[in-house]
């Protein structure tokens, strides 16, 4: 059984790894982890992780936050309370749906429960660890390389089920040098950069909203939190902690094309520039061809991703619209990008 585990966990391995399919359909079901509830054994444990890997984020605080992960509006019935042999104990939240470990917790047994009052899967966890003097809109690297340790390794942030312990055992996800696990963003994310200095990388949209995965309803990016999800190139060493994530909300104003993108002399490209708000899917396919993904969100927002190659001098260059549209169905915004470094790798000749 151990040995057939291992070769299920190599090949969803290689699944994420390929380019998106085209023309995909998702499909979202119940989850199987239950996720409700964490012990106070793995709240400590990710505090223990916070201390030893600190030197990611020195100056960052630790806290947890709790998320609605299905049907938003649920998020005002999230109310959290220690199951103690007294009684329920309330938790209070700030108004992030963040709470610290209160030092009176040490003295419950390590295994109390500390769960929502919503069930079903309906709510996931992450630790939620920030340094101070950060803009809104984004968040320091170095902070979500922590957050990361923190979470997945001290199992907050993933449920407690055979294939998130053998997944644990297989590899070290947040240390990988293109993908990281799950991270959701504050508000919903229509774009992802990477800024160090004069460095700049806005990330595919391969690593948005699960496009990538192949992994099922088990994943936190399901449902509501689908439009908040990312990803990075976490281990990727040439980009130091300090670096900047900036986030492009969906509804932040649509940033203007690269001059470079602009300049190309291809009709696909020009088609793609000239595309403007208000249009339809079928418009936009008509001429642009059909869409590589096409992503439905719980919101009613509809994400469309589309592909291409195209000559140039100096070699090919691959490139992906991305295309965001109302729950009309009308075109919101465009960003045509270049595919580039080992998380956006090029299409195949």
């Amino acid at each position: 059984m151990r040995g057939a585990a291992v070769l299920l966990v190599l090949a969803c391995t290689g699944a994420w790894a390929a380019d998106a399919q085209l023309g995909r359909v998702e499909v979202q079901g119940e989850a199987a982890i239950a996720r409700e509830k964490k012990t106070l054994a793995q709240l400590f444990k990710a505090e223990a992780l916070f201390q030893k890997y600190r030197a990611l984020a020195p100056d960052a605080a630790l806290t947890f936050r709790v998320y609605a992960r299905k049907q938003a509006e649920a998020a005002q019935s999230l109310e959290l309370g220690l199951k103690t042999p007294g009684g329920r104990q309330p938790v209070v939240l700030d108004a992030q749906e963040r709470f610290v470990i209160d030092p009176a917790w040490r003295r419950l047994d390590p295994a109390t429960e500390l769960r929502s009052r919503l069930a079903d899967g309906r709510v996931t966890w992450r630790p939620d660890i920030r340094t101070p003097g950060v803009a809104d809109g984004e968040r320091r690297l170095g902070d979500l390389r922590l957050q990361c340790r923190v979470g997945f390794g001290s199992g907050v942030a993933r449920g407690s089920s055979w294939f998130g312990g053998l997944l644990s055992f297989s590899f070290d996800d947040c240390w990988d040098a293109d993908w990281s696990p799950s991270n959701f963003a504050d508000r919903p994310v229509f774009a992802v950069t990477l800024v160090h200095g004069e460095r700049r990388l806005t990330l595919s949209a391969r690593l948005l909203h699960g496009l990538r995965d192949d992994g099922g309803p088990d994943y936190d990016w399901g449902y509501s939190l689908r439009e908040r999800m990312f990803r990075l190139p976490i281990g990727d060493a040439s980009w130091p902690d300090d670096t900047r994530v900036v986030f492009e909300a969906m509804d932040d104003p649509p940033a203007p094309p690269k001059a470079r993108l602009r300049a190309l002399r291809d009709d696909w490209v020009q088609a793609a520039l000239a595309l403007a708000p208000g249009m339809r899917p079928a418009e936009v396919a008509e001429r642009l061809g059909a869409a590589s993904d096409d992503l439905r969100f719980e919101s009613g927002r509809r994400l469309q991703r589309h592909l291409r190659e195209v000559t140039r001098p100096g070699g090919a260059l691959a490139l992906e619209l991305v295309s965001l549209f109302d729950a009309d169905d009308r075109l919101l915004k465009t960003a045509l990008r270049p595919l580039a470094g080992p998380a956006q790798r090029p299409l195949p000749p």
